[in-house]
C-alpha cells in the first residue's frame, strides 16, 4: 500500500519546523547534518510541487467574440498587465 502524499502546506510546516530545530542549536552536529539533508529533500518536493502547479494553473478568458478560451497562466498574466496598463477603473478578476 503506498503511503498518501502530504498535502504542500504539511510539507512546508515540517521544513519550518525543521529549520526552527537547526537554529535552536540544540542538535548535535550530525543531528543537525540529518535535518539538514531532511530539509533539502523538502525542499526540492515543495518546489516541485510548486512547478507542477504553475503548469496547472490556466485562466479562462474571453476573447473578443465572446468564445471562452485557456491560456497559460504566464501569458494571461501579460494580457491583464497589459489592459491594466490601458484602463485601471476595471480590475481583470
Amino acid at each position: 500500500m503506498a503511503a498518501k502524499a502530504k498535502k504542500f502546506e504539511d510539507e512546508l510546516k515540517d521544513l519550518e519546523a525543521i529549520v526552527n530545530r537547526i537554529d535552536s542549536g540544540e542538535l548535535t552536529l550530525e543531528e543537525s547534518i540529518e535535518a539538514f539533508e531532511r530539509g533539502v529533500v523538502l525542499v526540492k518536493l515543495l518546489n516541485q510541487k510548486l512547478d507542477d502547479v504553475e503548469r496547472k494553473v490556466e485562466l479562462l478568458t474571453r476573447s473578443a467574440g465572446g468564445d471562452l478560451r485557456t491560456l497559460p497562466f504566464e501569458e494571461n498574466l501579460e494580457e491583464i498587465k497589459s489592459a491594466g496598463a490601458k484602463d485601471d477603473d476595471e480590475t481583470p478578476f
